[in-house]
């Protein structure tokens, strides 16, 4: 421990001041170095002792956290911000910590000590506090089942407690508990402020503050955190220097812009408007239109074209070299093991998903792009029947195309994938556009809801960074390079293109994404896209039964929240049972039917139902995937009334002509080259495996040449 109070940074020297964090054992694991700057302002430099590196560990113990561990769980922690006045509640007696980088960091600190335990957050009297109680609160409610209670701190509340006359007013920007000690403040004026509030120390009384601090997780209405703002677009600089700002925070701060970059090094900013904050490109228009407005309000002008992009371009900088590295997600995002769902709408609120339940958010700690084209979903509520009102708005022929439907919107909802691709088919009149619309619209609803067939990967890559849902429309065929694509892009791989024509620099994009494709024939005529894919053909809708556009819109604008509501229950339903689930025989696409199955009961189904679905489901697609597939069909054919077959790759397609020439006369379908039709043979190999065909490759001789045997079970 000696070692730790000598450390010496190599340009700042010894710390003023140091505050140690522990593990729950004791044992150290960062030190937070506060130096006082000589008049200049105080700043931090952490030091992470395993590491010994001056760098703060990505994953953070909280402050006191040796403390915490061995008190009785009833009693309440009071969390503050800053070690300073952690170290002063405790010399006083009260168990108090803290977490090191203040709100900006607060999703790197490890807040699980806290579950289910009594918080009671002393915020310091400014507007950045507020916020960061806000942000702590709502993270204890969703992620820790705990129970916090943000004291509001006013000069109200502090002149009504302070009966001395110690404290004095006006009290200044930044005052905090800390403050309050050194004025002379002890155990009876804090107990009496806290109790006045809330309740009888050391025994936190549950039940109230529940009531105090609004709805469980599992309640569809947002929690009872406010703040309000009532400049929101001022670009606000902290020159208070009674207020502590970590240095790690201050390295990334620009006039109190946080500025970071994601893993591929795009640099982003977090801009607080309207109570919210909202995650944005630095290069974006939205963040220009921002920064031109703020130098408007601050000088009564508009800046200058020039010296608006030097400022753009000199924030891009301190985002990519200081900034810290944080995910960046559209529409879904994960933290540990809670899901956020996005609601797109203009208060950036978020559903924040875990085992427990679900409930709104208004400052999600998963940060989300927006795009131009991504619209709101509506704030979901509880039905009865919410899952079965979505049958009146899908056209299908069985209880199993229904259920099919169902699991892949729920299987949307997985943060990381894999997705299997839907593919809706049907004639004129089936309303293929209209329910693949009505199906995005419950997850990632966009305008315009469906594109073109895209023509490249570039394309595809384009609208992946901007969708979570790819929805393609009217398609007539899949050329060979997109289906690769599309499958790439459902289970995982990597995608690399350049920004501009003119540019060098290439841009890289390793996700998945959930498609849905739609058109009059039967698109998976490729067996490995028909292996990935969930088929679905629509029936023509009689003349009497269908609906005008608007009565159909409106009718689903008034049932989406109920059925949004019980695909979350499904989801928490999937969170909670997921790592409990064993199937049998792990189908194809293992991760999605794990996923299902884990939720099937929350949606009314019977255990088994969905993979029984799923199994008749894929057998008509190997089905239609055969028929689509000339080289598939022909050997089916020749294996036909016969057990083995075995000869070259040369030998099995001059068979295959000869004896089938309506189905082997198109070249492009039936390659002529023995490499092109040894790639088709193991693109069949699956789906006529599942046939009932085995095709084995082998080499014979001493030349090692290469035989095909075919078998028929």
């Amino acid at each position: 421990m000696s070692a730790l109070h000598d450390l010496c940074h190599p340009t700042a020297g010894r710390a003023d001041t140091q505050h140690i964090y522990h593990n729950k054992a004791g044992a150290p694991v960062l030190v937070a170095n506060r130096y006082d700057g000589n008049g200049k302002g105080k700043f931090f430099l952490p030091y992470d002792v395993s590491k010994e590196t001056w760098k703060a560990p990505q994953s953070r113990p909280v402050y006191h956290l040796d403390r915490i561990a061995q008190a009785d769980p009833d009693q309440p922690v009071i969390w503050v911000e800053g070690e300073k006045c952690a170290d002063a509640l405790t010399a006083l007696g009260y168990l108090a910590s803290t977490s090191f980088g203040g709100s900006k960091a607060l999703a790197k600190t490890d807040l699980s000590p806290l579950k289910s335990r009594t918080v009671i957050i002393w915020p310091d009297q400014d507007e950045p506090g507020q916020s960061y109680a806000t942000k702590l609160a709502e993270e204890l409610v969703t992620l820790h089942r705990a129970t916090p209670l943000i004291l509001p701190i006013n000069e109200a509340l502090i002149q009504a407690h302070d009966h001395a006359g110690l404290i004095p007013i006006p009290i200044h920007r930044g005052w905090d508990v800390a403050d309050a000690i050194v004025a002379g403040w002890g155990n009876g004026e804090i107990d009496a402020l806290i109790n006045s509030v809330a309740c009888d120390l050391p025994d936190a009384t549950a039940a109230y503050l529940t009531g105090q601090t609004g709805p469980a997780a599992n309640d569809p209405r947002s929690p009872m955190y406010h703040k309000n703002n009532p400049d929101p677009y001022t670009l606000h600089i902290h020159r208070d220097e009674t207020a502590p700002i970590h240095k790690e925070d201050s390295a990334a701060l620009v006039e109190g812009l946080e500025l970071w970059n994601t893993p591929q090094g795009e640099p982003y900013v977090t801009i607080q408007a309207k109570g919210h904050f909202e995650h944005w490109p630095v290069g974006s228009s939205t963040f220009r239109n921002y920064l031109a407005y703020a130098h408007y309000r601050a000088e009564g002008k508009a800046p200058s074209n020039a010296a608006l992009d030097d400022k753009r371009r000199m924030l891009e900088g301190v985002a990519r070299f200081e900034g810290e590295t944080y995910p960046v997600s559209s529409r879904i995002a994960s933290i540990g093991r809670a899901v956020y769902l996005d609601l797109g709408d203009a208060d950036w609120q978020a559903v924040a998903i875990t085992s427990e339940g679900w409930q709104v958010v208004n400052h999600p700690p998963a940060r989300f792009r927006r795009s131009p084209a991504m619209q709101a979903l509506p704030v979901p509520e509880r039905h009865e029947h919410g899952i079965d009102l979505l049958r009146d708005f899908l056209n299908v022929d069985s209880e199993d195309d229904f259920r099919m439907l169902v699991a892949w919107v729920l299987g949307c909802f997985h943060p990381k994938g894999p997705y299997p691709i839907l593919i809706l088919s049907g004639e004129q009149g089936s309303a293929k556009s209209t329910t693949a619309q009505t199906l995005r619209d419950l997850i990632d609803p966009a305008q315009p809801s469906t594109r073109s067939t895209p023509n490249s990967e570039q394309d595809l890559v384009i609208a992946a960074m901007h969708n979570h849902v790819l929805s393609f429309d009217n398609l007539s065929t899949i050329r060979p390079m997109m289906a690769d694509a599309f499958c790439r892009i459902a289970t995982g791989g990597g995608f690399g293109t350049r920004k501009l024509h003119t540019d060098s620099d290439e841009v890289l994009f390793n996700a998945t994404r959930p498609c849905l494709l739609n058109g009059i024939p039967d698109l998976a005529a490729r067996p490995d896209l028909a292996d990935r894919a969930i088929g679905i053909h629509l029936p023509v809708i009689p003349p009497g039964k269908r609906k005008t556009l608007g009565a159909f819109n409106r009718d689903f604008a008034k049932a989406k929240p109920f059925i949004l509501g019980a695909l979350l229950d499904a989801v928490s339903r999937a969170l909670g049972r997921i790592d409990s689930v064993s199937l049998s025989e792990a189908p194809r696409m293992a991760d999605f039917a794990k996923w299902v199955v884990a939720a099937e009961d929350s949606l009314g189904w019977t255990q088994g139902a969905f993979l029984d679905s799923y199994a008749a489901n894929r057998a008509r697609s190997d089905q239609a995937a055969v028929e689509a597939n000339p080289v598939a069909l022909a050997i089916l054919s020749l294996m036909e009334g016969r057990q083995h077959w075995s000869g070259t790759a040369t030998e099995l397609k001059q068979t295959l002509r000869d004896r089938f020439p309506a189905l082997t006369e198109d070249s492009q379908s039936f390659p002529r080259s023995e490499a092109r039709f040894g790639a088709a043979l193991r693109r069949v190999q699956p789906v006529l495996r599942r046939q009932g065909i085995n095709i084995a490759f082998s080499r014979e001789g001493k030349a090692g040449m290469r035989v095909i045997g075919l078998t028929n079970r």
